[in-house]
């Protein structure tokens, strides 16, 4: 009984503990139910505040902050000791910038939403799940302790593949990094309507499949590079329609391979067809030469034959090798030699300059050499040398696209460098080339680098074992909006797919960092330089493909609309393409420095007040100024590198120098020299000045100064009313920086309410194709050089100064017989935006007042351009001073559209043509002046062929000036060029 009485207690035991244990969690449940119910309605209390605002309403800062993103709260919940109040808002808040100075008036902002009763708490404010101060980029942290997670891991190897050899050294630049970008979309199959395409529509004379094209490759890799970094492009960098293969396998034209010694076997590599089908890989269907060095240096030569002489991008390939090898340029303008490290960047293209070379096959004149140096035991590897973008050559549906290269998409050029197809450009199993476009920019980044950050089917895959620092992708965006506003600028970034750290443990908010950083510089130059407002728009946490498939940081760039009509204004003008590259550049600088560790210097602008002048005989001084950059107090020059180019080859590899002057003695006569000069400091090597030319004649009759007047780089003209609205080309083409790569045709869509149906009819904006896959002419600055070839061959001896030098009195004109005064399509020129300032004049105090002092001396003046005579100043007293320098006066603009003209001079019967015409060699002249004599002291020496008007005016009082109403440079013909001149210096010096 007594047993059985001890079971039943231990029975009654068990169910009073199992009831406590039920009644303790219903109190629980109970307890975090209220809690729940109290933590939603104060969420939803506090939301019935908060979605009244957008995340513009919470920016503190001097920024122009768009972004019409309700701010909406996620949670609302007071700490575990009930004072703290915490809210967790949506990712719209996230999308501003914070940085430390702005965070209390951002709390202070939330705050004042909050009802009287919350106020009293202390704050804590989340957004996209990390606190505010979280948000601040490292670079931008004083006070907050820098987020180690999202620095570059000190376990990864970082290093070129290729190094330029230089005379200096960049120690607070970009040396040793490696940065992957594509410049947005491009020429792509759409197998849907069996065709080739763009990937977006014509608008406003552009594209945006080729607008950015205009930032990145003439502005944007050449900073970075400069900077001394690698750029790797996803798409074909180089305009070159020719492309000249050199390779073991097969070479094209009458190109010749020179195998190396000490030949072990061969491997897979490239191996060059006219047209590439199907999933084919070249870098698969030939092969690459393996072989030793051992005692002395082994070399392997690559002899190419060009079809017409230019400038062509130089491409090498190899498989793996053991190390470094010297890969050596022979061109027109010398020798230039790049080291190699051949255990990365194997089986694909890896770019290593542009370079000027002749047409045919010279050994001598144009070769590239491999050369491995001396040793045992290492093996080193031979494959193609390309020059030259060339053509497309991948078919889809049996035809390729039938442009050059340069044009297609990445898709296309993937294919063509060796990236492996399921893993990097055939994601949609050749049934979508448009995705498969977006997806493989990515997939390329990964495959560059390989395990453990390859491609998304495969982390593992080898790669090309190659460490990117970023990733950057260039696109504008669509959008209109009314009142001349400005859309902006977007950036996106990725933190949310798959993890939230690359696969090294980085965080993936570096990429907020990065773009933050690039986002800010773009908005604060601007600004800064046009005194713009200019809109910055959200930093977006998106899964784009473009943002999130490259496992390192990487933003996507919206720069502006090319749908709005106030952005077109920027975006067209090739003086804003440079700032804001420059701003690009001067973002990842920062960005890439604060991730290692190490100190930035900016690299400098461009220097001014070029000048050369002789001095004792034929020796020749040049000398130049530097140019401070007001935003950037780092970008100061501390050396500089003198560049010479004989004739019509390519310049040399420089002379490096501490001073802004430099004596040249080495000249010889009847050859035509060109000299450009850069600055440069620790960040690096600025972009070049403008080219002076110097001649020196066998028999001299006298000396000539050229002044170079001709700086202007400007967008085309656009026009605004109510109703109608757009791009006049007719007008004004502009004038691009080196050359056009971005014009499609003239707008013949003005109608503002002409509403978009689809890309082949896109409604307002919408422009012709003719002029699309046209690269032509714009300010090479280098015109001089076409003006002394003819005074040379006149036997004038002959130099060159900027017009800047002449006006700050720098350049003695005395001493000279004749000035000819350069200025092409100089005209006044205002910046889109607010800034007032006016660029480019011709008529400037300074100069009239030094070219009038030279003329009461008897000195002679011939001058030339196409805007000479619409650029007087209606002022009448300025317009008489003029008249009586010039001996001219203005008749009309634009006067012919075709560019001939004839002679009226007695004894002569020459006719000729100026280019009016779009091509490589002379840029187009769309608006030659009518001009006539000023007084009965001139007279019209030459009249256009189209209808008679004055072209030319010869005048003759105490001194002697000819003007023409158009560039001299611009004439068709070096013969023709040298008829004339040759006409012109005996009128003013017989």
């Amino acid at each position: 009984m007594k047993n059985l009485n001890l079971a039943k207690s231990k029975i009654l035991n068990f169910y009073k503990n199992v009831v406590c244990c039920l009644f303790f969690l219903f109190f629980i449940l109970c307890h975090s139910s209220i809690a729940a119910q109290q933590t939603d309605s104060l969420k939803l209390q506090l939301n019935s505040l908060f979605n009244q605002k957008n995340s513009a309403s919470f920016y503190s800062g001097n920024e122009n902050y768009q972004n019409g993103k309700k701010v909406s709260l996620d949670t609302a919940c007071f700490s575990p000791a009930n004072d703290t109040l915490n809210l967790f808002f949506n990712k719209a808040l996230a999308e501003m910038p914070f940085r430390e100075y702005s965070l209390p008036a951002v709390y202070d902002s939330i705050r004042s939403v909050l009802p009287d009763s919350l106020q009293i708490h202390p704050l804590k404010i989340w957004a996209n799940q990390l606190a505010l101060e979280e948000l601040v980029p490292n670079y931008y942290r004083n006070e907050i302790s820098v987020d180690k997670d999202r620095l570059t891991s000190k376990e990864r190897k970082r290093g070129n593949v290729v190094m330029k050899f230089r005379p200096y050294s960049i120690s607070q630049g970009l040396d040793g990094a490696n940065i992957a970008m594509w410049n947005s979309h491009g020429w792509y199959y759409e197998s849907a309507r069996d065709r080739w395409e763009w990937q977006r529509a014509r608008l406003f004379t552009n594209l945006e499949d080729i607008s950015p094209s205009s930032f990145v490759i003439p502005f944007i890799i050449p900073m970075l590079e400069n900077a001394g970094a690698n750029v790797f492009n996803a798409r074909e960098r180089d305009w070159q329609i020719n492309e000249v293969v050199v390779d073991n396998d097969q070479s094209t034209g009458k190109s010749k391979f020179k195998k190396p010694r000490k030949r072990i076997n061969g491997e897979k590599g490239f191996e060059y067809s006219e047209l590439i089908h199907g999933t084919a890989n070249p870098f698969h269907e030939g092969t690459a030469i393996r072989f030793e060095s051992r005692n002395k240096d082994n070399v392997a030569t690559y002899i190419p034959d060009f079809p017409e002489a230019g400038e062509y991008g130089v491409y090498v390939s190899y498989a793996k090798g053991d190390g470094l090898v010297t890969y050596r340029v022979t061109h027109s303008g010398g020798v230039t030699d790049f080291l190699v490290d051949q255990r990365m960047g194997y089986g694909t293209w890896i770019y290593l300059d542009k370079f000027n070379f002749k047409a045919g096959k010279d050994k001598k004149a144009a070769k590239v050499e491999l050369i491995a140096p001396e040793g045992e035991g290492k093996t080193f590897s031979a494959d193609a040398v390309r020059f030259g973008g060339g053509m497309g050559n991948i078919a889809r549906n049996g035809r390729a696209g039938g442009l050059a290269r340069y044009f297609e998409g990445a898709r296309y050029n993937l294919q063509y460098s060796g990236a492996p197809d399921t893993l990097v450009w055939n994601l949609s199993n050749g049934e979508d080339d448009y995705k498969d476009d977006y997806m493989s920019r990515g997939e390329w980044v990964d495959w560059l680098m390989g395990a453990p950050f390859g491609p998304t089917k495969n982390r593992m895959a080898p790669g090309l074992k190659i460490s990117i620092d970023l990733a950057f992708a260039f696109h504008t965006d669509a959008g209109i909006l009314p009142d001349n506003k400005i859309v902006g600028t977007l950036g996106i970034y990725s933190t949310d797919r798959d993890t939230s750290v690359f696969p090294d443990g980085q965080s993936k908010y570096a990429s907020r960092d990065l773009t933050d950083l690039i986002q800010t510089q773009i908005v604060k130059d601007i600004n800064a330089v046009y005194k713009s407002d200019w809109t910055r728009r959200g930093m977006w946490n998106s899964q784009y493909s473009e943002a999130y498939r490259p496992q390192v940081p990487t933003m996507l760039l919206e720069l502006l609309s090319h749908q709005n009509l106030e952005d077109i204004k920027y975006v067209l003008n090739p003086q804003f393409r440079f700032d804001v590259s420059r701003a690009i550049y001067k973002g990842m600088l920062r960005f890439i420095t604060s991730q290692n560790g190490q100190e930035y210097v900016v690299q400098p602008l461009p220097v001014d007040h070029l000048n050369a002048r002789f001095e004792n005989g034929n020796m020749v001084k040049l000398s130049w100024q530097p140019v401070i950059d007001e935003l950037e107090p780092t970008a100061v020059p501390d050396k500089y590198m003198v560049y010479k180019r004989v004739g019509e080859n390519g310049f040399d590899n420089g002379t490096l120098i501490t001073e802004p002057e430099i004596t040249l003695t080495d000249l010889e006569p009847g050859k035509v020299y060109g000299f450009r000069v850069t600055a440069v400091n620790a960040g690096g090597e600025s972009f070049p000045s403008e080219t002076v030319a110097v001649g020196i004649a066998e028999n001299s009759k006298g000396e000539v100064l050229i002044v170079n007047g001709f700086d202007r780089i400007d967008g085309p003209a656009i026009f605004e009313t109510d109703t109608l609205a757009g791009v006049w080309r007719f007008l004004d083409h502009g004038v691009a920086y080196g050359y056009d790569v971005s014009t499609t045709g003239d707008q013949y869509d003005f109608e503002r309410e002409s509403v978009w149906l689809d890309d082949d009819s896109p409604g307002f904006g919408a422009s012709y194709a003719d002029l699309e896959t046209s690269i032509f002419r714009g300010n090479t600055f280098d015109f001089s050089m076409m003006h002394g070839k003819s005074l040379l061959a006149s036997d004038y001896s002959f130099v060159t100064s900027s017009d800047e030098a002449v006006e700050d009195g720098l350049i003695n004109l005395q001493n000279y017989k004749l000035v000819d005064l350069l200025y092409g399509e100089e005209k006044q020129t205002l910046l889109p935006g607010k800034d007032s300032t006016v660029y480019f004049e011709i008529y400037t105090e300074k100069m009239i007042n030094a070219l009038a002092e030279y003329a009461e001396n008897g000195g002679n003046i011939f001058m030339s351009g196409a805007y000479v005579g619409s650029e007087i100043p209606k002022d009448k007293m300025q317009k008489e001073r003029i008249g009586n320098l010039f001996g001219f006066k203005f008749r009309t603009d634009h006067a012919v559209k075709t560019g001939q003209f004839y002679s009226v001079i007695s004894n002569t019967n020459f006719t000729g043509a100026f280019n009016t015409d779009y091509n490589l060699e002379q840029y187009p002249v769309e608006a030659p002046d009518g001009i006539e004599a000023f007084d009965k002291n001139g007279k019209t020496i030459f009249r256009y062929g189209e209808n008679g008007i004055s072209a030319g005016v010869y005048y003759e009082n105490k001194h002697k000036s000819l003007v023409l109403g158009f560039p001299f440079e611009s004439i068709k013909g070096q013969s023709e060029r040298d008829t004339i001149m040759r006409e012109i210096l005996k009128m003013l010096n017989d």
